[in-house]
């Protein structure tokens, strides 16, 4: 049964383009329905800063809807903010490629008028807990995409993987991609990965430049626990969150990647995975078709 929305939050993306006006149509729709609604105020243009609707992430304690207002970076950045109280996000693209958002603004008002009226799909994204262990301590952090380990040097790494406690690889390459399915058609995809259908319970590992031409992607489960340690020769070694949070890794570390907790995304009811392949990367398109 479709969830009833009453509090809605908005974030949006500080000084990028389009996205006042997205905010206006968005909040229009909103007051029409009668909605209560609340702004990051860190991330909405300055006007929308001091409206009394303006309040902090942390305050949102009954928001049940956060609409993201953006690109792909601005909703990593909000998934990775709200996952933990399981709050559903949609997406208005007002970025480049746009490959999470769904909504745009030619049809904003009729397709968000349509979700909170309870049409809707939901979709529950896997996502990776990622724990490092090392000289530095001990940390946990969340992917939606992707963990990345490479070279801050532009040299290449060493790194031993082992999935399930099992030997799985030694790898000497560029770097290694450790990816969700979300994340399957971002650098993973760059880097030969294979595109996975976002609700597949699976993980992706993907070497980048591997000195071995025979090292290849593999699609692993994703409750199946991967640990990778850099050899002695990984100096310089840094693992980066989604291309937004760096960390950097010394010999014998321990980085530990599980099964997360599931980031729940709203989409139209007429969203088809197969469709948005084609509308934002042209897969599968003859070329004599693509051309118009």
């Amino acid at each position: 049964m479709p969830q009833t929305f009453r509090h809605i939050g908005i974030i949006g993306k500080l000084g990028a383009i389009r996205v006042q006006d997205a905010l206006a149509r968005a909040t229009a729709v909103l007051e029409q329905r009668g909605l209560r609604y609340s702004l990051d105020p860190d991330t909405v243009p300055p006007e929308y800063q001091i409206v009394p609707a303006a309040r902090p992430i942390s305050a949102w304690d009954d928001v049940d809807l956060c609409i993201v207002i953006g690109g792909d970076g601005t909703f990593l950045y909000a998934s990775r903010a709200l996952i933990d109280r399981q709050i559903p996000l949609i997406g208005i693209h007002t970025g480049r490629l746009g490959f999470l958002a769904d909504l745009t603004l030619d049809d904003l008002a009729d397709q968000l008028d349509r979700i909170l009226a309870g049409h809707y799909h939901c979709e529950q994204r896997h996502t990776l807990r990622v724990t490092i262990e090392g000289r530095d301590g001990s940390s946990e952090h969340l992917a939606i995409n992707d963990a990345v380990i490479r070279s801050s040097k532009a040299q290449m790494i060493e790194l031993d993987v082992y999935n399930h406690d099992r030997y799985l690889s030694h790898y000497r390459a560029d770097g290694l991609i450790i990816a969700t399915p979300t994340g399957s058609t971002a650098y993973a995809l760059a880097a030969g990965g294979p595109i996975i259908e976002p609700n597949l319970p699976v993980s992706l590992v993907v070497p980048i430049c591997p000195h071995t031409l025979t090292q290849r992607p593999v699609v692993i489960d994703a409750n199946s626990p991967i640990t990778i340690t850099p050899g002695a020769k990984s100096s310089g070694a840094q693992l980066s969150i989604d291309g937004q949070q760096q960390h950097r890794l010394h010999h014998k570390d321990r980085i530990t990647i599980r099964a997360g907790i599931p980031l729940p995304v709203l989409h139209p009811e007429n969203y088809h995975f197969q469709d948005r392949l084609r509308a934002k990367l042209n897969w599968g398109i003859a070329p004599e078709d693509s051309h118009g």
